[in-house]
Parts: C-alpha cells; sequence; structure tokens
C-alpha cells in the first residue's frame, strides 16, 4: 500500500505540474488551469494522506521550477498548494461544507496575500499598483480619444475632455480603495471553485465524500453576520467622522459581502421558488419580471441574503 501510494502521488505531482506549466507558457488558459492545478493534490490527499499530498506537492513545485521559473513555482505553490492539502483534509474527514469553504477562503486570503508580498518584495509596490497604472494610462486614453475626434463632436454627444478625464481619475480612486476587496472576492472564488470541481471529480472516481448540500439549501452560520455589521459600522463612522483609513475599511467588507448576500437571497428564493410554485410557465415569469426590475430584486435578494443569517427561514441546519 506504501509503494502504491508514493506511485499515486508521483503521477499527481506530475498531472498537477503539466497543468501549472500549462497556465504559465499559455496564458490565456491560467484562468482554468488554476481552477483545477489542485485536483490531482486533492485527490493523492483524500486517498493516502496529508504526509503523501505533500509530498506530491513539493514534487511538483520542483518541476515547475525546473522547467519554467523559480519565481513562478513558488508563487503558484504558495497561492494554492496550502488550499489543496486543506480540501484534501477536509473531504478525507468529512468536513461540513460551509465549514470548509470558510476555512478554505480564509486560506486562499492568506496565500494570495503572501504571494503579493513576496511581489512586493522582489519588484516593488508599483508592480501591484493597479490604481497608479491606471492613472498614468488617462494620459495615454485621452490622447487617443482626441485622435479618433471624439471630443470635436462634444456638443452633440456631450463628452469634453475635462469631463472623461474626471471620470475616468475617479474610477481609478475608487478602484484604489477597493483593491483589497477585489484580491479577497478573487480569493473566494478560486477557493469556492477549487472545491467544487474537486467535489465533483471525488464523486466521478466513486471517493466517499460530504457533497455540498443543494443549491436551495445552501446557508452560511449566524455569526458571519458580525462582519457585514463590522463593516457597516466603520463605514458609517468613517463617513460621519470623515476618517478616511475607517470609510475605506468599512466599503472594502460590505463589497466582499455583496455577492455572498445575494447569493444566499438567490437560495431563499430559490427554496421558495422550489416549494411553493410548480408551474414552469410561473416561474419563467418570475424570471422574466426579475430581469426587467434587476436592480431592485438585486437589492431585496441581498436583504433576505442578510436576515436569514439571523431569521434561517428555512429552518435549515448550519
Amino acid at each position: 500500500m506504501r509503494t502504491q501510494a508514493l506511485a499515486e502521488g508521483a503521477l499527481m505531482a506530475t498531472i498537477a505540474a503539466i497543468l501549472g506549466l500549462a497556465g504559465i507558457y499559455l496564458p490565456f488558459m491560467r484562468v482554468f488551469t488554476d481552477m483545477f492545478w489542485t485536483i490531482p493534490l486533492v485527490i493523492v490527499t483524500v486517498r493516502h494522506g496529508l504526509t503523501t499530498g505533500a509530498i506530491s506537492l513539493g514534487v511538483a513545485g520542483i518541476l515547475i521550477l525546473v522547467m519554467a521559473h523559480p519565481l513562478q513555482a513558488v508563487s503558484l505553490v504558495l497561492q494554492f498548494g496550502g488550499l489543496a492539502l486543506f480540501y484534501g483534509v477536509a473531504f478525507k474527514k468529512g468536513y461540513k461544507a460551509a465549514m470548509t469553504l470558510l476555512v478554505g477562503t480564509g486560506v486562499a486570503i492568506l496565500s494570495l496575500l503572501l504571494v503579493v508580498v513576496l511581489t512586493i518584495a522582489l519588484f516593488g509596490v508599483d508592480v501591484v499598483n493597479i490604481a497608479a497604472q491606471m492613472e498614468e494610462s488617462i494620459e495615454l486614453t485621452i490622447d487617443l480619444y482626441q485622435r479618433l475626434g471624439l471630443f470635436k463632436q462634444s456638443a452633440q454627444t456631450g463628452l469634453t475632455e475635462e469631463a472623461v478625464r474626471q471620470m475616468m481619475e475617479a474610477f481609478a480612486g475608487t478602484l484604489g480603495l477597493l483593491i483589497p476587496a477585489f484580491l479577497v472576492l478573487w480569493a473566494l472564488a478560486t477557493a469556492f471553485l477549487n472545491y467544487l470541481i474537486a467535489q465533483i471529480v471525488l464523486l466521478r472516481l466513486k471517493i466517499k465524500i460530504v457533497p455540498l448540500p443543494p443549491f436551495r439549501e445552501w446557508r452560511l452560520p449566524w455569526w458571519v453576520i458580525w462582519g457585514f455589521i463590522v463593516g457597516f459600522a466603520a463605514y458609517l463612522a468613517g463617513d460621519y467622522f470623515a476618517f478616511e483609513g475607517l470609510l475605506r475599511l468599512g466599503m472594502n467588507i460590505m463589497l466582499i459581502y455583496t455577492p455572498i448576500l445575494f447569493i444566499l437571497g438567490l437560495s431563499v428564493g430559490s427554496f421558495y421558488v422550489g416549494k411553493y410554485l410548480a408551474s414552469t410557465w410561473f416561474r419563467v415569469f418570475i424570471i422574466i419580471l426579475a430581469l426587467l426590475f434587476l436592480r431592485f430584486v438585486f437589492l431585496a435578494l441581498m436583504a433576505i441574503g442578510l436576515l436569514d443569517l439571523v431569521l434561517n427561514y428555512r429552518h435549515l441546519a448550519s
């Protein structure tokens, strides 16, 4: 059995290395390979334990280091290695899906933070300062618009050079404030997609795991609401006392919670539509109506998702 574990670990390390190299040498595939790179490591960890999974991760990192570049290998291992090993252990021990995703998101955030810190330490803050790079490109964009003659017809279009510059500067400034939230959301998305794909593959391989419940039964523990409360309070206090740091913190936390609460609200809506609205035509009508009043529906679903954390309308176990 030990020989089988080592052989399978070597095979999975090779597959992981191939996926990693594909993402490095074919950048347009990077988003897809990042979602699948952890799967071989999750499989070997579930089947043979954490030690074999860690050895496979190390071997995959060494192969990528030899065939590509040391920094690319270290970045890939730092960003997804810990997530792969944690998911492998979580699936093996039968952790609940909600807790696995919460901890997995935390691991993904810390891993991404390590990669950002490493990048800044090696190349300087300008490499990851997206807002500063956008501000530098504003003048180039304005020059391009002038060459295209967009400002010559400003009387008809209402576009003036100063108005466009102000809009672009405002957008760049807002983006600069919200970069931490975007990084967290990216980590959350990668954690969820890696979990979902790993679950599908493990079930196909007939490996017993605790599967993610149906979408209509998704919910998070009640204490998750405290993060939103802290963010909202920070936003109000920062706005009232003109404290930019606190205001920025509140804005980032609320942006992070926006898709989470929307998805929870959508899950609640799906639960009650499935329970009380059996007619397919009526469901289609509800969807069309929602699309017509998209902004209102979006805010309503966020509110429903927020309240569901405390009220638990569906009486589901956390």
